[in-house]
């Protein structure tokens, strides 16, 4: 018998899950979601992976990557693992991650295949390329603000035998390629979890260089996100109104032992409510300006509002755990935001314009239920209803998410009339931004890129995108 490595932790349920799989079907992939902690990995849920529409890819990997439904003799649905595309789990991976919480990320993937088939080096080879692809995918929406753990969970369930193994792979470019033993515990009632949610007020001005190349929407508004991204990660975070220090347990009385209940089967276990926390984020002033003043500007970019965000740790997570769950979730949140508008952008604004056009990004929705311990969350553009979040969770998640447990009541769109009666911002009143910080608010330019998420009367209003004057964004 091989030595046994890092621990793993599942739900009993999910053992249950695993064996159908291998019973239904002769082969599946998908993602595995969880939480890596410093004694061990946690899985939370899988993710079966869909084999997407054309339309589902981004412009970035429909250029990079050819679509498997162009290659004629390949089946649309995978048989085997070295007839898995990588851009297949990659974007799975990509519109997943935004779908959780901070605490929660893709830690590894499961496979559903014989034995034969999971054992060969074709398929060992191409499982390390899949996982690399995910985990380069899901950590480009940190923007370098957070470090992500390269070493991957494999869950491997034999359709014949139907047992479970678990390894672990380290997928860094210095690493071994050789896969670990992983010691799998699956535990009745799973982990135990501490919630976190917070409201974050966000006031930024960026301006435009005129030297600076000509490139996409998308990527000149991630470059000005970025400083503010790196800034926020050295925030103060007042837990329950109490600046506690990082080393400290979250929750000093968390019970050593899981909560059973007497008499019941397997998995029909009630998971105990997550205990909860009130946040406040306290960022530094963040300089808006370069040191060359406005000479060179060619137009300015205001970002404003209120966000709501969840972070989820487990029962046994210090406070600076928490601290980090809390920063992911809020840089994710804002990125993805902008990613999800991007896409569903036809083409880019037009060079010329008469008057301002408005962009409405998607907000917040935190979804419920599931069977799953801890809360997930959505993105809704306007028009789209709780029943699409629903869609989402059943397409992407695998999950059965009934109307009622989607709560939209978090952040509700902004009035568009707060939007076009907001002022411009003139060069002299940016010089008076730079002096005072970015919270500072003031008159636009005639040339802008406005993001505003503006707060409604009641909840967390958010987000609409005006771009005036005549800057070529290509």
């Amino acid at each position: 018998m091989g030595v046994m490595g890092r621990v793993v932790s599942a739900d009993d349920s999910l053992q249950d899950k695993l064996t159908a799989l291998a019973k239904g079907c002769s082969f599946q992939i998908g993602l595995l979601i969880g939480q890596n902690t410093s004694e061990k990995d946690i899985i939370v849920h899988l993710a079966p992976t869909p084999v997407p529409d054309e339309g589902d890819l981004s412009s970035e990997e429909e250029e990079a990557v050819p679509s498997p439904r162009h290659e004629a003799n390949k089946p649309k649905f995978p048989d085997s693992i070295p007839k898995v595309v990588e851009s297949t789990v990659s974007q799975h991976a990509r519109q997943v991650v935004r779908m959780l919480p901070g605490g929660l990320d893709i830690i590894g993937v499961y496979v559903v295949t014989p034995l034969a088939d999971f054992t060969t080096s074709t398929s060992q080879s191409k499982l390390r390329s899949i996982l690399a692809a995910t985990h380069k995918t899901t950590s480009r929406i940190l923007l370098e603000t957070a470090e992500t753990r390269t070493e991957k969970v494999i869950l491997h369930v034999c359709t014949q035998s139907f047992k479970i193994v678990c390894k672990t792979l380290d997928i860094s470019a210095t690493a071994s390629s050789t896969q670990e033993n992983a010691d799998l515990k699956f535990q009745r009632g799973g982990s135990k979890w501490q919630q976190l949610s917070y409201a974050y007020n966000i006031s930024l001005n960026f301006w435009l260089p005129k030297d600076k190349p000509s490139q996409s929407l998308y990527k000149t508004i991630i470059s000005l996100i970025k400083p503010w991204a790196k800034s926020v990660t050295q925030s103060l975070i007042l837990i329950d109104s109490e600046l506690p220090d990082d080393e400290e347990l979250l929750d000093s009385t968390v019970e050593e032992k899981p909560a059973k209940k007497k008499g019941g089967n397997r998995g029909l276990m009630e998971f105990v409510p997550p205990k909860a926390y009130k946040v406040e984020i306290l960022d530094p002033c963040i300089p808006v300006l370069p040191s060359n003043g406005l000479t060179d500007m060619s137009g300015s970019i205001r970002l404003s509002g209120t966000l709501a965000g969840l972070a989820f740790v487990h029962s046994k997570a210090t406070v600076g755990e928490a601290r980090a769950a809390v920063l992911v979730d809020l840089v994710r949140s804002v990125v993805s935001r902008w990613e999800m508008h991007c896409d569903s952008l036809v083409e880019e604004p037009p060079s010329h314009l008469i008057g301002p056009i408005i962009h409405e990004p998607p907000r917040r929705v935190f979804l419920e239920g599931g069977g799953l311990p801890v809360s997930l969350c959505d993105y809704l553009f306007p028009g789209d209803s709780c029943a699409d979040a629903c869609q989402s969770a059943k397409e992407l998640l695998g999950l059965k998410i009934r109307k009622e447990h989607v709560d939209d009541s978090q952040e509700t769109l902004a009035d568009a009339s707060e939007v076009m009666c907001s002022g411009d911002i003139s060069v002299g009143g940016a010089e008076e931004l730079e002096s005072q910080g970015a919270s500072r608010e003031g008159p636009c330019s005639s040339t802008q890129l406005l993001l505003v998420l503006a707060v409604a009367a009641v909840g967390v209003g958010v987000s609409f995108v005006s771009l005036q004057g005549s800057q070529v964004l290509t």
